[in-house]
């Protein structure tokens, strides 16, 4: 009887992956079908993994094969700045879920094929980006202003803002056209993130939340621009501090998230506005307020509220009433939307949600490289992670 074939690896490697890719031993072992006993002598170097096993660890753990074959774990593999409120990092990355590690590394992995496509088609994907820069000692009404100009919002018509998917879909398609790769996530929670970036340019990434609710990821891309003009690329949840001493990440959250409301809700604009003009600082904004402002201006309500406290026209003691408020209407009416899908057959097909997830430039760009030859049809497959005859309607679906 012939005796299997084992593969000589690291251990530290193997525990490196599993780990970073946000998984302990129990939930890897479970997910690969074995003993978790099996895995710990794996990770020990008690026992070596066949080729089959190992390609099923790196199946699992989202990393090509030739990386679990290196001789020891490679350094700053994944550096992202955690800015959340929970967890700052090195910690805070030990406990990011394996879909938040897999969003990471496929942002990385898009960004990287960008790279070689403006390589290998140059006509098609241009390097040349309209890299812009932020201060956190400038105001940030300033900075605002400037992410206002540099995506066209004042050009924007009115139709636009009363619909939020067409403002957000406005806003991606401006932060494109910047040369920035705008991505959405499929599986993780709104409550471990919002938004990610990463400021390497050319080709910077912003990943946006795809459960949240459009104007709240309006806000969210706006944040994330802001992060990438301070070349400050992390992981988010667009936190305020509520009270104690303020880490470095908070004050870059705080302005942020000031520089996202001046851009989505300038000052000249709300001092014309009749329910705003004239209020005082002790004012009671309701719920309802709060609402409808937020619809006349594309925001969400505690994107209004916040942007209301900024300008003294509300304090932060109602702030933190009214999102707490805010959230638990928030949860009931994502449980409510998530039943009406559930007993539901419509909803947006595959192929648009695939388009929105890769981001629509990529999707184009890489359908381009390959009409014009640059890229095989096993590239154009690999790289939009479909099989080559569903390449007909993700295009249809990117073009829309």
């Amino acid at each position: 009887m012939a005796s299997i074939e084992r593969v000589m690896v690291a251990p530290a490697v193997l525990e490196w992956a599993r780990r970073t890719a946000g998984f302990d031993v129990r939930s890897a072992a479970a997910r690969l079908h074995v003993p978790e006993a099996r895995l710990e002598a794996w990770e020990n170097g008690s026992v070596k993994p066949t080729v089959t096993q190992l390609r099923s660890l790196a199946s699992l753990y989202k990393r090509p094969l030739v990386v679990l074959l290196l001789p020891i774990p490679p350094k700053d593999f994944d550096a992202l700045h955690d800015f959340r409120r929970k967890g700052a990092e090195p910690e805070g990355k030990a406990q990011w879920s394996p879909a938040l590690h897999a969003e990471f590394k496929r942002a990385i992995s898009q960004r990287e094929v960008l790279l070689e496509l403006s390589e290998v088609a140059p006509g098609v994907v241009e390097r040349q980006t309209h890299r812009f820069s932020f201060a956190i000692s400038e105001p940030a009404e300033g900075a605002g202003q400037q992410l206002r100009d540099l995506l066209g919002m004042n050009e924007w018509k009115a139709a636009t803002w009363a619909d939020p998917r067409i403002a957000l879909r406005n806003a991606i398609e401006a932060a494109e056209r910047l040369g920035v790769l705008v991505l959405q996530s499929r599986d993780v929670t709104i409550g471990e993130m919002r938004g990610f970036s990463i400021s390497n340019w050319p080709y910077p990434v912003v990943v946006l939340n795809g459960s949240d609710w459009p104007r709240p990821r309006l806000f969210t891309l706006l944040h994330e621009l802001c992060h990438l003009g301070l070349n400050s690329g992390g992981l988010c949840d667009l936190h305020e501090q509520r009270s104690g001493e303020r880490r470095t990440e908070d004050h870059v959250e705080h302005y942020c998230n000031n520089v996202g409301a001046a851009a989505l809700m300038p000052w000249p604009l709300l001092l014309r506005d009749a329910d705003i003009a004239g209020a005082q600082q002790d004012h009671e904004w309701t719920l309802d307020e709060l609402t409808t402002l937020g619809r006349r201006y594309g925001a969400s309500s505690e994107a209004v509220l916040l942007r209301l406290v900024g300008l003294n026209l509300a304090t932060w003691s109602l702030y933190w009433v009214r999102k707490a408020q805010l959230e638990a209407a928030y949860t009931e009416a994502r449980q409510l939307e998530k039943e009406r899908q559930q007993q539901s057959d419509g909803g947006p097909s595959y192929y648009t949600v695939k388009a929105r997830n890769l981001g629509y430039r990529y999707v184009q760009s890489v359908i381009e490289a390959f009409q014009t030859h640059a890229i095989s049809s096993l590239d154009v497959a690999n790289y939009l992670d479909i099989r080559f005859d569903q390449l007909t309607k993700l295009e249809a679906a990117a073009l829309r």
